[in-house]
């Protein structure tokens, strides 16, 4: 073997070693390295339903829970632990204003306290009223009217007019109101889970002042029928708060044969 290749072989093995040695160096040079900190978000102690909360239903201890919730992503109306520790008992027997979602954060724009009472009046739109008028299961769609819902108002009007024959009754219907929404039958403002059927005696409904009036003389003078609406049908019209103009009843004294009678007139 000549001098050359002596040299080149002493060489490789050289650049060898220097290579294993480099590739020690950073192997052993990464395990020396210190571990990453891992730096926790702050986090908040949140009042949240710990289960669904339908609208109307009262707050229990076992409808409520603390949970962890990033600070950052706190709402300024958002019930805390660190603000108001005894919240959950103090909003025991407290009343949802809406539903409320499970795990779902608390606010006090979804609750009514029970010690301020007024839980219809929170319910009804700004410059509404709230007028109960009689039904039946005849008058209220069988009874398939439930809260929320809406309808329109018929009224039914007996009336005398004059015949061939004399005096005859007869029976005329308008409707009274349009899209009128049913705030409650009976006491209740939320259905029941899976309730299909209301049979109520009475029924709340929201009204402008203007129709609350006319419904109040309309009650006085002949029976109230609600005719329920289809889901497609009661998109807000500006129209349907409109309350139909009615003229003033009069009466009219009627001599025939030698008979008076009071014949009414609209």
């Amino acid at each position: 073997m000549n001098a050359a290749r002596i040299g080149v072989l002493v060489l490789a093995v050289v650049a060898a070693g220097l290579a294993a040695l480099l590739a020690r160096g950073l192997v052993s040079s990464g395990d020396n390295q210190p571990p990453a900190k891992v730096v926790e978000a702050s986090t908040a102690q949140v009042l949240v339903a710990s289960t669904n909360i339908a609208r109307g239903d009262r707050l229990t201890s076992n409808s409520l829970r603390w949970q962890r919730w990033p600070q950052e992503a706190v709402g300024p109306d958002f019930v805390t632990e660190a603000a108001k520790p005894g919240a959950m008992a103090e909003m025991t027997g407290d009343m949802a204003r809406s539903a409320i979602m499970n795990g779902e954060p608390i606010t006090m724009a979804k609750i009514v306290n029970s010690k301020s009472g007024g839980f219809l009046s929170s319910l009804i739109e700004p410059g509404k009223r709230a007028v109960a008028i009689s039904v039946s299961p005849e008058t209220s769609a069988g009874g398939f009217i439930l809260p929320n819902d809406r309808v329109d108002v018929i009224h039914t009007l007996h009336l005398t007019q004059d015949g061939p024959n004399g005096p005859q009754q007869i029976t005329q219907g308008e409707v009274l109101l349009r899209n009128i929404r049913v705030l409650a039958i009976d006491q209740r403002i939320e259905g029941d889970g899976g309730e299909k059927v209301a049979l109520g005696k009475t029924a709340t409904l929201e009204l402008t002042e203007a129709q609350a009036e006319r419904l109040t003389v309309a009650q006085a003078e002949g029976p109230l029928t609600l005719s329920l609406r289809g889901l497609q049908d009661v998109q807000a019209n500006p129209d349907d708060e409109k309350v139909p103009e009615v003229a003033e009843p009069s009466s009219v004294s009627v001599l025939r044969y030698g008979s008076q009678s009071t014949v009414r007139v609209r």
